[in-house]
């Protein structure tokens, strides 16, 4: 019983330290599950070389990563992109992309995914549209403020 309980607290204090580290981080990945079938319809298993390349609307490759031995069971895998060759600072991720796959010496499958967005996509859209941003600019700016306000106050702002 003690060794359960030491167990669980070791646990929880490596949970806490990592996600107390990894809280701010935005994923420079991202996750993608597929299904593998033969040319039959059957799904396979085992380990397969599986290329990853990221195309441009034009059909431009703008990224490529290779797995080796990637595993495949009854033909679902899942694959972290960009965690052996990180994304290029050249693929902004600000306009359609397009996801090719190949297996082995296969031709690449067709046709290729569409990408879309993920949670930290969304919020960073956030960001990019911030007026706050904008606000902030102003305050700075003002010049409607009492050169010597009193406590409780309150003015009306006439340089918005």
């Amino acid at each position: 019983m003690k060794l359960i309980t030491k167990f669980t607290l070791v646990m929880l204090l490596m949970w806490a330290t990592v996600s107390g580290v990894s809280y701010a981080a935005v994923p420079h990945m991202i996750n993608y599950q597929g299904k593998l079938t033969d040319s039959a319809g059957k799904p396979l298993t085992g380990a397969y070389n599986v290329t990853f390349k990221i195309y441009d609307t034009a059909g431009t490759p703008l990224w490529t990563e290779a797995r080796t031995g990637l595993v495949v069971d009854k033909g679902i895998f899942n694959v972290q992109l960009g965690g052996v060759t990180p994304f290029p600072s050249s693929l902004l991720f600000d306009q359609q992309y397009y996801l090719g796959v190949q297996v082995g010496s296969d031709t690449e499958m067709t046709p290729r995914q569409q990408l879309s967005s993920s949670g930290y996509a969304l919020r960073a859209e956030n960001a990019d549209n911030a007026t706050n941003a904008v606000q902030a600019q102003k305050i700075e700016a003002r010049t409607s403020d009492p050169s010597s306000p009193v406590t409780g106050q309150m003015w009306l702002r006439t340089d918005l």
